[in-house]
């Protein structure tokens, strides 16, 4: 489950739960290589909960926080989607 905290043009906060954390580094990972974001982090606010926030912030005349986050799933899935078909010969 998502759920929006805080969102404006530069600036983007949710919180995640139900979601491995390792899959929302990746989120952050991705975000952190994009032109125009100048900070995206998480913190695992506690580990009994499963809930993660997850903060970007963009330079919002390059790039808008939800953009960003749009951008960075598809990366992640055309990296996923690369993987799985290499791994189809093992």
């Amino acid at each position: 489950m998502i759920r929006i905290v805080n969102e404006r043009d530069d600036y983007l906060e949710v919180n995640i739960s139900g979601v491995d954390v390792s899959i929302v580094g990746s989120v952050t990972d991705y975000l952190n290589t994009l032109d125009g974001v100048e900070y995206a982090g998480y913190r695992v606010e506690h580990p009994l909960t499963g809930e993660i926030t997850l903060i970007i912030k963009t330079d919002a005349g390059k790039l808008k926080a939800r953009d960003a986050v749009k951008k960075a799933l598809a990366n992640l899935k055309t990296t996923l989607a690369k993987l799985s078909e290499e791994t189809k010969v093992l």
